[in-house]
């Protein structure tokens, strides 16, 4: 990979200066009156997949940095169908922001990263959903990223009456053009009040709880593995979270940890023989759920190895 230029090394370093803040799903509960959401796309060009691996092991990390409030934020998407609907929504405060990085694993093992040379600033406006388009992401050298920026027409939709929509519409993120009205200004006025009916208070209750989750890997004479394994388990954390917050929903007071074994095999970048150990989580759903997600990972494995896997989960 070339060295960075000057100014693009001066970014690269601001935005790790910087504490990385997660960003919020959104799942079309109110707003805030300061904040608005925002969907991408992303495909691939020119990755080849291995024998019995995807393109990419895992999910493509983008970093986010906030022009106003210089704070960076980061999150992990999986790649969905250009033309389909959003893989995913995400919510933010108002604002001006600059796409500041993307990261991702080829099916090789290999790390792959992106910083922009120019920086191109979008905005996230009050009651209203940012389209950011489609990227196309394509390998460079050893270890580079190129991205290709292209806007795409509003792909997202909803069910029911648009008028009673939180979204006052979808605009293009880079000039702030209305694409699509949904409940227009009415989205904006009811976003002053405060949520005192108890449809819009249970809505916004769900989704306004502090989440806490970690994991504890352990490869035993293997952790000198560690390392490579976390970051690909880091990258699929939100949907492991996923499983967390949408068992929320029936189980308020879900809350300890869920233990797994596993044989991590050379032959297909797997966790083989992935067994639920015990912990003192003793919902069933969210177990499965978490099982199925670990299943579908793909790890750089360059020997066989055995480990012990430990979530933890706490709500308030």
């Amino acid at each position: 990979m070339q060295n960075p230029m000057p100014n693009q090394l001066f970014h690269i370093l601001a935005a790790a200066a910087l504490a990385l803040s997660a960003v919020t799903p959104w799942h079309g509960e109110l707003f805030d009156k300061k904040q608005g959401a925002f969907y991408f796309h992303y495909a691939l060009k020119g990755f080849k997949a291995g024998k019995q691996q995807a393109a990419l092991t895992g999910a493509v990390s983008v970093t986010l940095s906030s022009l106003l409030k210089k704070k960076a934020y980061q999150l992990a998407q999986d790649q969905s169908d250009p033309g389909g609907a959003p893989r995913a929504l995400w919510k933010l405060p108002s604002g001006k922001y600059e796409l500041t990085g993307i990261a991702l694993v080829d099916a090789a093992g290999q790390k792959r990263t992106w910083a922009p040379t120019e920086h191109k600033s979008f905005v996230i406006k009050r009651q209203t959903l940012s389209n950011l388009g489609l990227l196309t992401l394509s390998p460079v050298g050893a270890d580079g990223l190129a991205v290709a920026m292209t806007m795409q027409e509003n792909s997202y939709d909803e069910t029911g009456k648009r008028a009673d929509s939180p979204l006052a519409g979808v605009v293009d993120g880079f000039t702030g053009l209305e694409q699509e009205r949904f409940a227009g200004k009415k989205a904006k006025r009811d976003a002053q009040n405060d949520h005192s009916t108890e449809t819009a208070l249970r809505a916004t209750a769900t989704f306004t709880r502090e989440i806490s989750m970690f994991f504890k890997l352990d490869l035993f004479k293997y952790n000198y593995h560690a390392k490579a394994i976390a970051a690909v388990l880091g990258v699929s954390d939100p949907k492991v979270r996923a499983c967390y917050t949408d068992r929320l929903d029936d189980v308020r007071a879900l809350k300890g940890d869920v233990k797994f074994t596993f044989l991590l095999s050379k032959q297909s970048g797997t966790m083989a023989k992935l067994k639920h150990t015990g912990g003192s989580v003793a919902d069933a759903k969210l177990v499965e759920c978490i099982y199925y997600e670990l299943a579908q990972v793909q790890f750089p494995v360059p020997e066989t190895m055995i480990g012990e896997l430990t979530y933890t989960f706490d709500a308030r």
